[in-house]
């Protein structure tokens, strides 16, 4: 029956086909590349000279609009091809949503060769490093890439936005809608897939007037945060510690002008509540909030100046005398920038995605070189406080501080670019979502802590007629760190372990000094040539290297004891990476 069904599907679709190839017409098209023979043209009487006109070129019919790549075309060409293209929807009308490359939007393909560590084997450091082979390593990355983006640049994944927009019935109202996911396959065969910030959009806009828009997020709310490079941003769906992979939707009520822009949002999670001891009550899903605000103004095409802020309910304290206390988290975050022929930009990140041509084409848009010097410079920080368990004072709460910000300068000079950024977290910033070094538990006053804070400077050089871009990045590391003093107890007496320093990079990766050692300088530089082989692909070469004197392992002696070493402090790799994106 399968078989029948598919036999009278392709006799249906052939028949307009056969039927267009019988009839006689005298206007056909030839095909490009074919030879056709001249017709005969029948014998004129002598006394009769009709006027004879040349064939006229064949020109696009009302309703068909020339397309770029027909504009190279000859008129023979062209022609072809719109016949073609009429026979097609002759035969089969294409309806919008069979087209499917218009909903897939920043599809990233990455392809690599090398190693990030020639001078180790497998086992021998904490980030491992194989022989030499295809795929992404963690190692690829240094300290210094991608401060304003979530990814690194060497994902295979790609974004399905179903996006339609339609003007209101009310004059001047706009209504959007796009369920936004990302199918991310750069680590697993199978793939993830993921809410990518689906929304709703209804804005408003007056004939010489700003612009009022109310943006509902129905599932989650992490691209609407507060503060401005991506990695010092706060107040993601991530705040929300307790709501681990749980919707955290929100609304957001926007107004904009040419010069200005305000905003404020809502957000909602669900967590589990932590009655204390004793209480008959269990453990219920509560809902917590969170609300969001800030502001934007341009007073000249030079200046910007913003600020943002907002309260979260983190969820309940789940400590010892605390129980069932909510954890709080308030702050602020400012910029001001000032540019000379460059443009502010927000992180792809932070953008609602959809689908039109426009906002596909921004997404890839490569950097432009305009003769002249132009520059920007821009300042940023963030201050905010926490409410968490009091060590030293048992039963108690306090607020924990927190800060980062960063320096970030830009300059051009025709085809050249250098870059210069200043970069600080605060160890509680770092900490901030987990929340703190103990969970849920400020930092004694006893505890000894250090910021991160790092420096690096960049250059390239675009050779435009071979499409390549060398650059250099060099940087320096002070990384944020811990000092504690280590007991053990053996039953009958305690001993000092002494007091051992500990480096926290960020969420999840500390190293512990041996006792007695302080965390040194972290040196990283790359070097890379990238050429462009096309609009959407290119090739890179990569080489790394990286003096990290503050990775440890835990080593067995002979005694059956343990202690803590350093490993070698030196990494030196390259890559070959081919990349798409479209």
């Amino acid at each position: 029956m399968r078989t029948f069904s598919r036999f009278l599907l392709m006799f249906t679709l052939l028949i307009p086909s056969w039927a267009l190839a019988q009839e006689g017409s005298t206007d056909a098209t030839p095909v490009p590349g074919v030879e056709v023979k001249p017709e005969t043209t029948p014998e004129v009487k002598p006394e009769v000279k009709p006027e004879v006109k040349p064939e006229a070129k064949p020109e696009a019919k009302s309703g068909e609009d020339v397309t770029d790549q027909e504009k190279n075309m000859t008129p023979e060409e062209r022609s072809w091809r719109r016949r073609l293209r009429r026979e097609q929807r002759s035969m089969m009308p294409m309806p919008e949503f069979l087209a499917p490359e218009r909903y897939f939007i920043d599809t990233r393909i990455a392809f690599i060769l090398g190693d990030d560590d020639f001078l180790h084997s497998a086992g021998e450091t904490i980030i491992d490093s194989p022989l030499p082979g295809f795929g992404n390593r963690p190692g690829y990355e240094l300290f210094f890439d991608n401060l304003d983006s979530a990814r690194t640049g060497r994902e295979n994944q790609f974004h399905i936005v179903l996006y339609k927009k339609l003007a209101g019935y009310i004059p001047g109202l706009t209504t959007e809608g796009a369920v936004v996911t990302r199918y991310d396959f750069s680590s697993s065969r199978d793939g993830k897939l993921a809410d990518a910030g689906t929304y709703l959009l209804v804005k408003y806009q007056e004939p010489g007037r700003g612009e009022f828009s109310v943006t509902m997020f129905p599932v989650s709310t992490d691209r609407f945060r507060l503060g401005y490079m991506y990695d010092l941003t706060w107040g993601g769906a991530d705040t929300f510690a307790a709501a681990s992979k749980q919707l955290t939707p929100g609304v957001k009520f926007n107004y904009r002008t040419p010069d200005m822009y305000a905003f404020f949002g809502v957000k909602t999670a669900r967590v589990l509540t932590n009655p204390p001891p004793g209480s008959n009550q269990g453990r219920e899903s509560e809902t917590v909030y969170a609300m969001l605000g800030g502001f934007g103004w341009t007073p000249s095409e030079k200046l910007s100046i913003e600020a943002n802020g907002g309260y979260f309910q983190m969820g309940e304290n789940p400590n010892l005398g605390v129980e069932g206390e909510m954890v709080q988290l308030v702050g602020a975050s400012g910029r001001i920038a000032y540019m000379n022929g460059m443009k502010l930009g927000m992180s792809a990140d932070l953008r609602l995605f959809r689908s039109d041509q426009e906002f596909a084409d921004s997404l890839l848009t490569k950097p432009s070189y305009k003769p002249g010097l132009h520059y920007l410079v821009s300042l940023e920080g963030n201050f905010m406080a926490q409410s968490l368990s009091d060590p030293d004072n048992y039963g108690t709460t306090t607020f924990q501080p927190a800060y980062a910000g960063a320096l970030n300068f830009k300059l051009q000079k025709d085809l050249a670019r250098m870059t210069f950024t200043l970069f600080s977290r605060s160890l509680s910033f770092i900490l901030l979502n987990v929340p703190s070094y103990v969970p849920y538990q400020a930092m004694s006053g006893e505890l000894e802590t250090s910021p991160e804070l790092f420096a690096a400077v960049g250059g390239d050089y675009y050779f435009p007629n071979l499409h390549m871009t060398l650059g250099l990045t060099l940087g320096v590391q002070m990384p944020s760190t811990a000092k504690v003093h280590l007991t053990t107890s053996t039953g009958a007496s305690d001993v000092d372990l002494g007091i051992r320093t500990i480096v926290v990079r960020n969420e999840g990766e500390i190293s512990v000094l041996p006792d007695g050692e302080d965390a040194l300088p972290i040196l990283g530089s790359k070097l890379s040539l990238k050429w462009d082989l096309s609009n959407m692909m290119s090739m890179s070469f990569v080489v790394l290297y990286q003096r990290d004197p503050n990775f440890t392992t835990l080593k067995t002696l002979p005694n059956g004891t343990a202690k803590r070493e350093f490993e070698d402090s030196n990494k030196f790799g390259a890559a070959i990476i081919a990349t798409a994106k479209f």
